[in-house]
């Protein structure tokens, strides 16, 4: 699980097993965030959280309004329901930057141990994970 920022710089992952939702993963990486607003002064979380379908929760949409997080998720379609629901239509500004999240998942296809996990210890994946949201960073930040 990877959480970025608005120009697709990871700011907290989460290595967990396969067998987990990702959904039930949210807010766990949401927590590890603190995103820093003025010096000595850390804002603990975003103003907008943007998701895909697969977020589609509404004890999740409760736990983020309780952060005061406004969610943008998609809802899905109800069984036999045929229409797209309405709310989708009054997010689609929002979802439009969702490729900012899918262009940094395709960064981490740079790192082969990344993208084909070698390891069966959790920590060693974590550690190759943390160097290459590093060096992504800095070719972020440097380029």
């Amino acid at each position: 699980m990877i959480y970025v920022d608005g120009n697709g710089i990871p700011l907290s992952t989460l290595v967990e097993s396969a067998q987990k939702s990702e959904v039930k993963l949210a807010l766990e990486t949401i927590s590890q965030v603190s995103v820093e607003a003025r010096p000595l002064h850390p804002k603990k979380k975003a103003g907008i959280l943007v998701a895909d379908k697969g977020y589609d929760a509404q004890w999740l949409r409760d736990k983020l309004q309780e952060r005061n997080i406004r969610a943008k998720i998609p809802k899905r379609r109800r069984k036999g329901q045929r229409d797209e629901p309405r709310y989708n239509q009054t997010i689609v500004d929002y979802y439009r930057t969702r490729w900012i999240v899918e262009r940094t998942i395709s960064w981490f296809s740079w790192y082969r141990r990344i993208l084909t996990r070698w390891e069966r210890d959790d920590e060693v994946y974590e550690a190759f994970l943390t160097i290459a949201c590093i060096m992504i960073c800095l070719k972020r930040v440097l380029i």
